[in-house]
């Protein structure tokens, strides 16, 4: 059986039948991530409403760095960490706080609004340091509830690194840095503090190779899988819509490139994924 550790379900259209798809595919559990306020709730919703015997939903509530940002300007940083707090203890299915994390680029989404590197256009200090803030608190979130984090990370890996040094001690529970996007010598410093690394269909991607160096090398013990549903779609079906099905493509990409049966993969990031979420 395969694990999806990372799907956003709200904004998945025929969720009923792409559930159905999911189970046919070997999928018996899949967590459905929160970016803000609202798609928590919904994450959360979905996880009470949806899970069946053969296929249990669980959910993870947390504020993105970007795709949160109107519910921070509009309710202020203290309530959202509140309403967050109150959303994850009142639901037995709550297993995360995330994704949360930070994201320092801007690529398409508009001028650069501070400093332009050879990586692209990144953000202003004053963006950085909102960023910072929220993902902080997110941290001591997670350490008073005693859950694990789901980070998102983009051009943001010294500062990433730096919050989550400070605050070491707060985390027994460690997390997972999800749809791992750098190199070797970054995962070492993820796995170095006790983090996971998850793979989504990026991995798949022909010129996906630092990506897929970490996949080779990490241990097993230490690796999950995800869609990110509905996005990242991995090859062949790249630049389509995902759905939590594909996770088994990504876990046959691992296993060929590590040169295992899929069986141990599935087995492997399965466990992983019980052991990290509680499931």
């Amino acid at each position: 059986m395969l694990v999806d550790s990372h799907a956003h379900l709200e904004v998945i259209d025929d969720l009923e039948g792409t559930l159905d798809r999911a189970k046919d595919a070997g999928v018996s559990k899949i967590l459905a991530i929160g970016a803000s306020i609202e798609t928590s709730k919904r994450a959360v919703e979905i996880s009470d409403k949806l899970s069946t015997d053969d296929l249990a939903i669980y959910a993870a509530v947390g504020i993105h760095p970007k795709d949160g940002r109107a519910d921070v300007e509009k309710f202020g940083l203290l309530r959202c960490f509140e309403t967050l707090k109150q959303i994850a203890g009142s639901f037995n299915r709550v297993v995360a706080i995330g994704e949360c994390g930070l994201d320092y680029y801007l690529g398409s989404r508009g001028p650069s609004m501070g400093l332009r590197t050879s990586q692209g256009l990144e953000t202003s200090e004053k963006e950085r340091s909102f960023q910072r803030e929220l993902f902080e608190g997110q941290i001591k979130l997670a350490a008073d509830l005693g859950l694990p984090l789901i980070i998102h990370c983009r051009n943001a890996w010294d500062d990433v690194f730096k919050l989550l040094t400070i605050n070491h001690k707060l985390l027994p529970n460690r997390g997972v840095f999800h749809s791992w996007t750098g190199d070797w010598e970054v995962a070492q410093k993820a796995l170095g503090l006790g983090f996971y690394i998850s793979f989504s269909g990026i991995v798949t991607f022909k010129n996906a190779r630092e990506i897929q160096e970490v996949a080779k090398k990490a241990p097993l013990e230490r690796i999950l899988i995800e869609t990110d549903s509905p996005y990242l779609s991995p090859e062949p079906f790249r630049g389509r819509k995902n759905e939590p099905k594909n996770v088994k493509i990504t876990a046959q990409f691992l296993a060929k490139i590590r040169g295992l049966p899929f069986a141990k993969i599935a087995d492997v990031t399965t466990g992983n994924a019980e052991k990290l979420f509680r499931l």
